[in-house]
């Protein structure tokens, strides 16, 4: 087989020490399925496993602590257990994220209405009487008054799809909403009307097992209330990072110091390259210990947000914001939530029709390069596939980019890796899919090269169906 079509394991080999033996936790307690419980190993069994020093493994064990992957346990029968992550240690890193790069509340109802049309469609053909009886409940409990939440239908509706991918995105872009408009005295009296009579059409053509007008409706309210929303005086566009990062990063002191630096970082707009402090003086004004101040360092690492320079003139610098870190983390938690192909199949499609036509909309009116498409066709065929994709410069990763949401783009490069990650897998036990495999850039590059000649011709038609044509020949 030829090793430049499987995409390469993930190795963060800039990574500090720590950070390399907290990648090989995580590798290991998948590999062993994931038993919540379950030692791992004792201090003394994971220094000669890891082959590192106490003090790389304690802040190793840190960042998995922090990602709640596994916990330390003192005492008798105590070592390192296998812990169950929340959803919350994924939501959190997503908004450190979506403020870093300072996405929109645009983009994020722009990604809402995506994902949202493909949870009604989907959600209109699984739906059972349990379902049913669960939707009426929600509603009732909405026109009674009862219910100050009526982002719950939406949640509620994503769980119907029990499609792990859709689930997790539906509840963090509906917080990151709630961050950029919370002011639920500001709204008109009429407005809980509008949105109950919007979730009782919705509500009726899903569980009527109507998929289509499911979409239509879901569409439509939520194009309207982005519409208002956008209007209020207390909306704002950007998140505040005082409000955005209440909860986020744990409340144990390095995670506590890791969120305080984070804000000042944001607050003072520092570009990356710009100098936070040495070691000593992050000691001094933050009076915290070294070891405080390392776990907030590592902490800070890994979330590409700073990195350590040794030597003469070191420290503390803020970096370019980097979104592999934060895909692993999503692509982590769903592994454990058991996503599978199917999963990812119910929503690709979609996704990259979405990708397309923006990138298209984008290029007609020359806010892009359209030279940007035409590297990622030379880098697929120079580099192959799979290292074009490592490298973020092949075909599909190159357009979500041009769409210029930062939202969708961090939906699109999961749902990359995960497929990447069930490739691999499948290809290394399975000789007709590692022989498919051999000749994929002969079968994938004609197509890509097709949709990129419609964009650049400005027909978004025609690419978009090429795309899906695309999509169905490659899918299974």
């Amino acid at each position: 087989m030829n090793p430049e079509v499987i995409a390469p394991r993930v190795d963060s080999r800039q990574a500090k020490l720590a950070g390399r033996a907290a990648e090989q936790i995580i590798a290991d307690v998948i590999e062993l399925g994931w038993p919540v419980g379950q030692v791992l190993g004792s201090e003394s069994e994971l220094l000669a496993r890891y082959g590192v020093s106490r003090a790389v493994l304690r802040e190793a064990i840190r960042l998995v602590e922090h990602q709640r992957v596994a916990r330390m346990r003192r005492g008798t029968g105590g070592g390192l257990v296998i812990d169950e992550p929340d959803v919350d240690a994924v939501i959190g890193p997503a908004v450190i994220y979506l403020l870093r790069v300072e996405a929109t509340l645009d983009e994020i109802f722009d990604t809402r209405i995506v994902l949202e049309e493909l949870v009604a469609e989907v959600a209109s053909q699984r739906v059972g009487e349990a379902g049913i009886a669960a939707i009426r409940e929600t509603l009732d409990r909405e026109s009674a008054g009862t219910i100050s939440n009526f982002r719950l239908l939406h949640i509620q509706l994503a769980e119907l799809t029990a499609n792990p991918i859709l689930e997790l995105f539906v509840e963090t872009f509906t917080r990151v909403a709630n961050f950029h408009f919370n002011d639920a005295a500001a709204l008109p009296e009429s407005f809980d009307r509008e949105v109950g009579r919007a979730h009782d059409s919705i509500a009726k053509a899903i569980m009527t097992n109507n998929a289509g007008l499911a979409r239509e409706r879901m569409r439509r309210h939520l194009r309207a209330e982005a519409d208002f929303i956008s209007r209020q005086p207390a909306t704002v566009q950007h998140l505040d990072p005082a409000v955005a990062l209440a909860g986020t990063l744990g409340d144990k002191r390095g995670e506590a110091l890791a969120r305080q630096i984070f804000t000042e970082i944001v607050k003072s707009g520092a570009e990356p390259g710009s100098f936070v402090g040495s070691e000593a003086t992050l000691m001094s004004k933050h009076r915290a210990s070294r070891a405080v101040v390392r776990e907030a360092t590592r902490i800070l690492e890994y979330h590409q947000i700073a990195v350590t320079r040794r030597g003469p003139g070191g420290g503390l610098f803020v970096t370019e914001p980097d979104i592999s870190a934060l895909v692993d983390i999503i692509v982590i938690y769903l592994r454990r939530r058991g996503v599978t192909p199917a999963h990812l199949g119910e929503l690709r499609t979609g996704l990259e029709l979405a990708v397309v036509e923006r990138a298209a909309a984008r290029l007609r009116a020359g806010e892009h390069d359209a030279g940007a498409v035409e590297h990622a066709l030379r880098a697929e065929t120079e580099e192959g596939m799979a290292l074009a994709f490592g490298h973020g410069n092949d075909f599909h990763s190159v357009l979500a980019g041009l769409t210029g949401n930062r939202a969708l783009q961090l939906v699109h490069s999961v749902t990359m890796r995960v497929g990447w990650q069930f490739f691999t897998e499948v290809a290394a036990d399975d000789p007709q899919v590692a022989a498919f495999s051999e000749g994929l850039a002969a079968k994938v590059g004609p197509a890509h090269e097709g949709i990129a000649d419609a964009l650049l011709a400005g027909d978004t038609e025609l690419a978009v169906m090429r795309m899906r044509a695309h999509m169905a020949a490659t899918g299974p």
